[in-house]
């Protein structure tokens, strides 16, 4: 059965723990306070969205979190998603395939007519999971730590 994805802007200590252990599970070192802190400056009101799926027990097992952004080259906004990670106790369950639902949806309700998905060059089942989805590779982004 697939679980409902919500959005939220309004983050419990146990939303936080969850949401810690899941970023967690893509390598990176976050504590609770730092991850409190992002969520909270990532807010609706500038440009951002996060959903949670809960368990029956209303723990959190699954989050994704996008952006609106606006670009040079379009009159209309572009919606990144930004996060996507599922527990591995609920994945294969449809759990990503509605969370990428709710962002399309979100995306679309705000404008956004270019959808973009960012994903850890190192996970292959991630980028499967984009590509059968109709994702496709788009350019190589560079980085550069200051």
């Amino acid at each position: 059965m697939t679980r409902a994805a919500e959005s939220t802007a309004t983050w419990t200590d146990a939303d936080v723990r969850d949401v810690t252990a899941l970023v967690r599970l893509l390598g990176h070192v976050v504590d609770e306070p730092a991850m409190r802190g992002r969520l909270e400056r990532l807010t609706p009101e500038a440009g951002h969205r996060t959903w949670l799926v809960r368990d029956e027990d209303g723990r959190a097992v699954a989050v994704a979190g996008a952006q609106l952004t606006w670009s040079y080259a379009s009159d209309e906004p572009t919606a990144q998603l930004l996060l996507l990670v599922v527990d591995p106790s609920d994945r294969r369950r449809g759990t990503g395939s509605a969370l990428l639902d709710t962002f399309e949806t979100w995306a679309r309700e705000q404008g956004a007519r270019r959808l973009s998905a960012v994903s850890a060059a190192a996970t292959d089942s991630a980028h499967r999971f984009y590509q059968k989805r109709g994702y496709h590779e788009a350019g190589i982004r560079y980085t550069k730590l200051a």
